[in-house]
């Protein structure tokens, strides 16, 4: 989230709401000095001051600094939930009440910025400020218990409304989003996803001691599986070679499923390690024991971090890919069950 903030132009527009949020809340925190019901006494107007420069503070570093990383993003959080209920707890009990609204904008942020659990704790502790704001009001008695009820219930309501819908509208477009980038089969990336996925990948291939490959896994002879063993089988085979490949190529890049029997996969690693974990492949996927034995014809090819093809104006993705689909063609050409590589 925070590298995608720092790289888009959404970052700076989010910080710069933020900013002029903290701005206006300065803003009415001050001008609250000066309202019936506002702070009272030596030590609700220092702290109303204190907090007022604290936001303006923060807010400068929102417009200043980078988007915060997972840290940051957490403490200005519990920073935002602290000060609005210390700025609430200086106000007549009834503004104080009616202000716990501003914990939905607290919400809001959380939901977007920090894990489940962190929103649950500020849901939690913003419920707990309204109601002990609410239960003072029962016991000053100066206002009526229905009134105080129904103003108590549209200010949770509020509080609580906007995270949650918030989120359930957040899980269901991420869940969409990763469907349309997965192949349904295997779960594996399809080539939309993979062109998403290897553009931020890709680039780490350069750094010195790196380099990177492009792998085309094709299975020998499958026609033959759904001619012999039907399609129900030959889907069970298809799933077997996807997962024992990502348990093989994940932790070094991505994977996906690029046609009936084929996948592709970029990895990044060192130079030492390159060979040995394409070439291991073929023994990965290996089983003695499975009730559908097939193999599979690998192409790779390979990019040291020298390589003049990072340098060039050229797509250098979709140049290795072309290398190795035909370094695997090679292979099946071959007879298959074999890995052949090229150094580009």
């Amino acid at each position: 989230m925070t590298e995608f903030q720092n790289s888009h132009p959404s970052g700076k527009i989010i910080r710069v709401i933020v900013a002029l949020s903290l701005i206006n809340i300065s803003g009415m925190s001050a001008m609250s000095l000066f309202a019936e019901g506002g702070p009272a006494g030596p030590f609700g107007t220092t702290l109303t001051l204190l907090l007022c420069a604290s936001n303006l503070v923060i807010a400068a570093l929102w417009l200043l600094r980078p988007f915060p990383g997972r840290l940051g993003v957490i403490a200005f959080t519990v920073y935002a939930d602290i000060g609005v209920a210390a700025a609430l707890a200086v106000l007549d009990l009834r503004n104080a009440l009616l202000g716990c609204v501003v914990f939905a904008v607290i919400g809001a942020f959380a939901t977007f910025f920090v894990s489940p659990r962190w929103v649950v704790a500020h849901l939690i502790f913003a419920a707990s400020v309204v109601s002990t704001f609410a239960f003072l009001l029962y016991l000053r008695g100066d206002m009526d218990t229905i009134t105080l009820l129904v103003q108590t219930d549209v200010v949770l309501i509020g509080i609580m409304s906007v995270p949650v819908t918030s989120h359930i509208f957040l899980t269901t477009l991420s869940a969409d989003a990763r469907s349309s980038a997965l192949d349904p089969l295997t779960g594996l990336l399809n080539r939309r996803g993979l062109d998403a996925a290897i553009s931020e990948l890709w680039p780490q291939g350069r750094l010195e001691g790196q380099c990177a490959a492009v792998i085309v896994v094709d299975i020998d002879k499958f026609k033959a599986v759904n001619d012999l063993h039907g399609h129900d089988e030959g889907d069970k085979v298809i799933r077997r070679v996807a997962d024992r490949l990502f348990g093989h190529l994940s932790r070094y890049g991505v994977l996906g499923r690029t046609g009936g029997e084929e996948y592709l996969a970029v990895v990044i690693t060192s130079r030492l390690h390159i060979d040995a974990l394409i070439h291991g492949i073929r023994r990965a996927l290996h089983d003695s024991n499975d009730a559908v034995p097939v193999t599979v014809s690998v192409g790779a090819a390979i990019l040291y971090a020298e390589s003049p093809l990072w340098t060039t104006d050229s797509d250098t993705v979709s140049t290795a890919t072309r290398a190795a689909d035909s370094t695997m063609y090679q292979a099946k050409a071959a007879g298959g069950n074999r890995v052949v590589t090229t150094l580009i």
